[in-house]
């Protein structure tokens, strides 16, 4: 009763794209521009100046907070200076989000929506500009640490992608059901639908999270939850992957590369729950690698609740089951109140992903005691810093939840990428039992 068995011209019929049309734009020929310090401090001035003149919660409360006065200029050395304001004030409950626009709702196409690792969802304005800057960041961030290029279809070939995720359609579901009570729940979606739409263009994807029919609606009646529905559809990856390494080709068509890709939580449970008990192994050296997504790690990510990962055996896993080494799985860094992705590989000597800032962002780690900038080697609150793809919000400077390691300030030490580099540590909730918004004493 799984709904994959639908014809593809009814499916996409069904389905359609779930997102507006204006969205719709393809990255086949995705170019990477470099962004000097002195373009970006430019362009962060004009979004300030925007903020300040658009928005009257970021004049009358963020720079009176900060006692911060628009400066003439702007240098990468007094970033620290700019207003920076708490993720938390983007979740639903704290109902602000429409306070914090800079933009008219007019210009505002859809809202983006994050998966609630927490249990509580933030929704994020953001105009046509916005979505394609994320487009193009993810698409930055797949060419450099996903091998993009390497998944672009071929005359007679292209990937296929086994996605540990619900479908785009199955997620905007979900959506409606997180944002329900956001007058604007029509125009929200999630974050990672948006990111893993360009894959869409380039090859297969298999999404491996699917809904049992019957067992969905039932659970649905009963409970107003579609969660007893789902399934993770590995019988089917199997036989795709067999199918692969005997003939070369899936529905007809070549394969050049397979990309497991999207949430580890559910990655590892296909481990330890079937793969490992059943001696299942396939020698998927040099055409597959892996792509997690965002998050996970920790067991707990929108739908999901499932055990902790522990990264090392995990990598152990892929290289034991699919022979894929560590050289070849990265991870993205993302969260839907700031449109930045942050590309990350395995390191060896932290037994962790570093993760890398792209020149679209810059990054201050702050302490958590007076909220001042560390030096490297230490450990603080991220904040993210871009103007770009922030047109619909005052979302410019945003202090996040996650504590972070600075590794360096300038450039990995590991793979020489230019830019800050850093690793994930924890949350504060976690660790503290309060968020930023409360450890900067946030009352208005």
């Amino acid at each position: 009763m799984i709904y994959d068995h639908i014809p593809d011209f009814l499916y996409n019929l069904i389905l359609n794209d779930q997102l507006p049309k204006e969205l719709r734009k393809k990255y086949f020929d995705f170019k990477s521009h470099q962004i000097s310090d002195k373009k970006f401090c430019e362009d962060l001035l004009k979004q300030l100046k925007l903020s300040y003149n658009n928005c009257n919660y970021y004049q009358e409360k963020l720079c009176k907070k900060f006692d911060y006065t628009l400066p003439e200029d702007l240098t990468i050395g007094n970033l620290e200076k700019i207003p920076y304001i708490p993720s938390n004030d983007y979740k639903k409950s704290v109902s602000r989000n429409l306070e914090l626009l800079k933009a008219s709702l007019d210009e505002i196409v859809l809202f983006s929506c994050s998966s609630s690792t927490t249990g509580i969802t933030s929704i994020i304005p953001r105009t046509l500009e916005d979505f394609d800057q994320i487009q193009y960041n993810a698409v930055k961030t797949y060419s450099e640490f996903f091998n993009w290029k390497e998944i672009k279809p071929e005359p007679y070939k292209r990937a296929i992608i086994f996605n540990f995720s619900p479908d785009r359609f199955f997620l905007s579901i979900m959506t409606k059901k997180n944002s329900k009570g956001f007058e604007y729940v029509d125009k929200t979606r999630y974050f990672s639908s948006c990111i893993n739409k360009p894959f869409e263009y380039y090859a297969h994807v298999e999404y491996m999270i699917k809904i049992n029919l019957l067992v969905s609606i039932r659970t649905f009646l009963s409970t107003l939850s579609v969660r007893g529905g789902f399934v993770m559809d590995v019988s089917k990856m199997l036989k795709i992957i067999k199918k692969v390494l005997k003939t070369g080709k899936w529905e007809k068509r070549g394969v050049n590369k397979i990309l497991f890709n999207g949430n580890p939580a559910l990655m590892n449970y296909m481990f330890e729950n079937r793969l490992l008990r059943e001696n299942i192994f396939f020698d998927l050296d040099e055409i597959s690698y892996v792509g997690c997504s965002g998050g996970g790690w920790d067991g707990v990510k929108g739908e999901v609740k499932l055990d902790a990962v522990n990264k090392t055996r995990f990598i152990e896993n892929y290289e034991k089951i699919f022979n894929i080494r560590s050289k070849n799985i990265r991870d993205i860094y993302s969260l839907a109140e700031v449109p930045t992705i942050f590309g990350g590989h395995w390191s060896e000597k932290y037994q962790d992903f570093l993760f890398h800032c792209p020149d679209t962002t810059r990054i201050i780690v702050r302490d958590l005691d007076k909220l001042e900038p560390v030096n490297e080697g230490e450990e603080g609150l991220l904040e993210v810093i871009t103007p770009y793809g922030v047109n619909g919000s005052i979302n410019q400077a945003l202090l996040v939840d996650d504590i972070v390691e600075i590794i360096s300030k300038k450039k990995c030490p590991e793979c020489g990428y230019q830019g800050a580099v850093f690793r994930i540590i924890g949350r504060l909730e976690n660790a503290q039992g309060k968020c930023c918004s409360s450890l900067i004493n946030w009352s208005y």
